[in-house]
C-alpha cells in the first residue's frame, strides 16, 4: 500500500541523494523496516534514506520486539532497530543505520505539532493511522497544512483510507488525488502527487535562514578535538574528502584530551531547548558509540548516578520524577542504598540513575573517529583565513598557503581568532581533573558517580575524578589547590574511595588542566558564519522594533564557511549531534534537529540579540 503506492522501488533506483519518507503513525515500526528493506534492495551506492515518523502513544521496547518477532524477512533489520530503540524521550529522537546510509527521525508527539517543528523536503508520505471515524483528531486541517508545507512538486502520498474528509483535505492542500484498488478487504485507497500550488509563507526569522548549496567533494576543518573529529567523521561517511588541521602534534590536546568524561545529560525538570538538545545529543552519542565501538574499548555503558548532595538538588530531582517528562528506561530515582549496590562502594546520597549512560575516553574517541580512508590529518597552525577567487586561502604560521572550497572552524576558544569570526563571543573556563592509581586498599567502583564533580570507574588501573570549574582561572599547570577541591568533592559522595586515596598509603596524585570553550548562553555555536556588518545593516530595524516584519531580505553568510564550537563541558553529548547537523547543512540533507533547536545554536543569534539590546 505505501511502498508500491508511492512507486518507491523505481524512484529509489534513480536517486543519487537523500530520499525522504514521512509517516503519520509509527506504531511498531513495520513501515519503516519494510522501507529500509526496499531501499537496500533497490538503491545505488550514492543514495541515502531518511525516514520521519510521528507517534503520539509510543510502544515499549518489549512490545515492539514481540510485535516484530514473527517477521522473519525483517529479522536482521528489526534487531538493529530494537537495539537502538531505548531510553526514548518525548520530542525528537534520532537513529542511524547502515553506517549513515539510513536515518530515522522519530517524533513522539501529535502529528501536526510534530511536523510543525521540521523544515524538510519530503519526497513521499505514508498517511497511516486509524481511519478518520476512529481518530478524527489526527486528520485535521493543521496536519494537511504541514504536509503541504513540507512537500515539493512531485511529492507523492498514499493512504489506506478513501474517506471524503481526507480526499478533500489533501486536495485543498495542493495534491492531485486519485483512487485505486485497496489492499486486502479495503475496496479503495487514495494516492496522489503534490502540484506545488500552496501559498508561500513569510519567513518569520529571516536571520536564521540557512544558505543552501551542493554537496562538496572536499572540506577542510581547523581543530582536532571532539568538535573537529566528530565533524570530520560525519563528512567522511558521506564520501567527502576531509583535511583535518591540528596545530599540535597529536589530536585532542585541549579540552577533549581527558582520560575519561561522564556521558550523560543533566535533565531539566520541564523540557527546555537546552535540555532537549542535550538529551537528543546523549541518545545520539550512545547509538553512535554502539556502532563505532561495540566491544566498549574506549567507552563503558556502566550507568551514571547523579547524586542529590543538597536539599535544593533533592527537591529538583523529586520534581523531575513527579513531572513525568522522561521514561523510566532513561532515568529512575534511587536511594543511597540502591546506588551503593550499583556502584560497588558506599554512596552517601540518593539520586537519579541513568542506566544507559557511562563514561567515554574523549582522547581515544577522537583517535578512533579519524581512522577513516577519507580523512587526512595535517599538523600546522593556521593564522589567517581569506576568501579569494571562489575558495578559502588558509595561511599557516610559516607563511604556507592551503586552499579549501569549504571550511569549518572547530578550534574551541580560538575559533574567533580569525577576521570572519572575531564577533563571536567565546569564553574559556579552566578545569582540572585529578588522577590516582588504584592501590590495593582502593575500593571497586562499577558506575560513574556525579555530585559536585564526577568520578569514573578505573581505566587502566587509574581513577580519574574532578573537575574544577574556574571562570577566572588562567593557570595552565596542575595545582595542589585544585587537587584539594576535587578530593573534597569526592569525600562528599564516595567516602570509602576518598579514604583509600588519601590514607596512609596514599598514592601520588597526578592531574591535567584544560580550558573548556563556553558561550554567554552556554549553548554551542553551530552553523554558517554570518557576515557581521551585513547583518547589522540588513536587520538594523530590530534596534527600534524587535517585532519588525522583514520582507524580501536575505541573510548574508561568508561563502562555504561554517563553525562548530562552544560545547563547554557537554562536548560528549553535543559534538556528535552537532557534527551531523553541520554535515546535513553542507550536504543539503534533512536536518537531524528541529528548526527551533537549530535556530537556538545558530551563530547569528548573538548579532540579533545585540541589535535588540541596542548593543551594536
Amino acid at each position: 500500500m505505501f511502498i508500491d503506492g508511492n512507486k518507491l522501488p523505481e524512484r529509489i533506483k534513480f536517486c543519487s541523494g537523500t530520499f525522504t519518507i514521512a509517516e503519520t503513525g509509527f506504531g511498531t515500526g513495520l513501515n519503516f523496516l519494510c522501507s529500509w528493506l526496499a531501499f537496500r534492495n533497490n538503491s545505488n551506492s550514492n543514495a541515502h534514506l531518511h525516514f520521519i515518523s510521528v507517534e503520539k502513544f509510543p510502544l515499549s521496547k518489549a512490545d515492539i520486539a514481540i510485535a516484530l518477532q514473527k517477521q522473519e524477512v525483517l529479522k536482521g533489520l528489526s534487531s538493529q532497530f530494537i537495539d537502538q530503540y531505548n531510553t526514548l524521550s518525548s520530542g525528537i529522537n534520532k537513529f542511524i543505520f547502515d553506517h549513515g546510509k539510513v536515518r530515522l527521525t522519530l517524533i513522539f508527539d501529535d502529528a501536526s505539532k510534530g511536523y510543525q517543528r521540521l523544515n524538510e523536503h519530503v519526497d513521499a508520505w505514508y498517511l497511516d493511522g486509524f481511519a478518520p471515524s476512529k481518530n478524527p483528531d489526527m486528520w485535521s486541517p493543521e496536519l494537511f497544512q504541514q504536509i503541504a508545507r513540507l512537500s515539493h512538486p512531485g511529492t507523492t502520498f498514499s493512504t489506506f483510507t478513501a474517506a471524503g474528509i481526507v480526499r478533500r483535505g489533501l486536495q485543498e492542500a495542493g495534491f492531485e488525488v486519485s483512487k485505486q484498488k485497496g489492499f486486502g478487504r479495503k475496496r479503495e485507497m487514495l494516492i496522489g502527487t503534490f502540484t506545488g500550488k500552496q501559498k508561500q509563507k513569510t519567513i518569520a526569522k529571516p536571520w536564521f535562514e540557512l544558505p543552501r548549496g551542493d554537496k562538496p567533494e572536499s572540506v577542510t576543518i581547523i581543530g582536532g578535538g571532539l568538535s573537529g573529529c566528530t565533524t570530520a567523521r560525519a563528512l567522511a561517511e558521506r564520501d567527502i574528502q576531509v583535511t583535518l588541521i591540528e596545530k599540535e602534534d597529536q589530536l585532542a590536546t585541549g579540552g577533549s584530551g581527558n582520560r575519561q568524561g561522564a556521558l550523560y545529560a543533566k535533565l531539566p525538570v520541564k523540557p527546555t531547548n537546552q535540555g532537549e538538545l542535550h538529551l537528543a545529543g546523549f541518545l545520539h552519542t550512545v547509538n553512535k558509540l554502539k556502532q563505532l565501538d561495540p566491544e566498549q574499548t574506549l567507552w563503558s555503558q556502566c550507568g551514571v548516578a547523579q547524586l542529590a548532595t543538597n536539599e535544593k538538588e533533592l527537591k529538583r530531582q523529586q520534581e523531575l520524577i513527579e513531572h513525568g517528562s522522561y521514561s523510566d528506561e532513561l532515568v529512575t530515582a534511587k536511594s543511597a542504598e540502591e546506588l551503593s549496590t550499583l556502584a560497588g562502594s558506599r554512596v552517601e546520597h540518593s539520586g537519579l540513575f541513568f542506566p544507559d549512560a557511562g563514561w567515554v575516553s574523549p582522547r581515544d574517541l577522537c583517535r578512533s573517529l579519524v581512522e577513516h580512508k577519507n580523512i587526512q590529518i595535517q599538523n600546522t597552525s593556521i593564522t589567517t583565513t581569506e576568501y579569494n577567487n571562489g575558495q578559502w586561502v588558509l595561511t599557516d604560521n610559516e607563511g604556507n598557503a592551503l586552499h579549501a572550497s569549504h571550511l569549518i572552524i572547530c578550534n574551541a576558544e580560538l575559533a574567533n581568532q580569525f577576521e570572519q569570526t572575531s564577533h563571536i563571543p567565546l569564553k574559556p573556563i579552566r578545569g582540572q581533573v585529578s588522577i590516582s592509581p588504584v592501590s590495593e586498599s582502593s575500593l571497586h567502583l562499577d558506575t560513574v558517580i556525579c555530585g559536585e564533580g564526577y568520578i569514573s570507574p578505573a581505566k587502566d588501573n587509574l581513577f580519574c575524578f574532578g573537575a574544577t570549574f574556574d571562570l577566572k582561572g588562567k593557570e595552565r599547570n596542575v595545582t595542589d589547590k585544585d587537587h584539594a577541591k576535587n578530593l573534597h568533592n569526592l569525600s562528599q559522595v564516595l567516602p570509602e574511595i576518598h579514604s583509600a586515596i588519601t590514607g596512609p598509603d596514599k598514592p601520588q596524585l597526578e592531574g591535567r588542566t584544560a580550558f573548556r570553550c563556553s558561550t554567554p548562553d552556554y549553548m554551542p555555536i553551530v552553523g554558517p558564519v554570518p557576515v557581521h556588518d551585513s547583518f547589522t545593516e540588513t536587520f538594523g530595524k530590530l534596534r527600534k522594533d524587535r517585532k519588525w516584519k522583514f520582507e524580501n531580505v536575505r541573510a548574508e553568510h561568508h561563502p562555504n564557511l561554517f563553525i562548530n564550537t562552544g560545547h563547554g563541558s557537554k562536548g560528549l553529548i553535543t559534538c556528535p549531534i552537532s557534527a551531523e547537523l553541520l554535515t546535513a547543512m553542507i550536504c543539503d540533507e534533512p536536518l537531524p534537529l528541529p528548526k527551533d533547536l537549530v535556530d537556538t545554536i545558530n551563530p547569528a543569534r548573538f548579532i540579533i540579540k545585540n541589535l535588540i539590546k541596542q548593543a551594536i
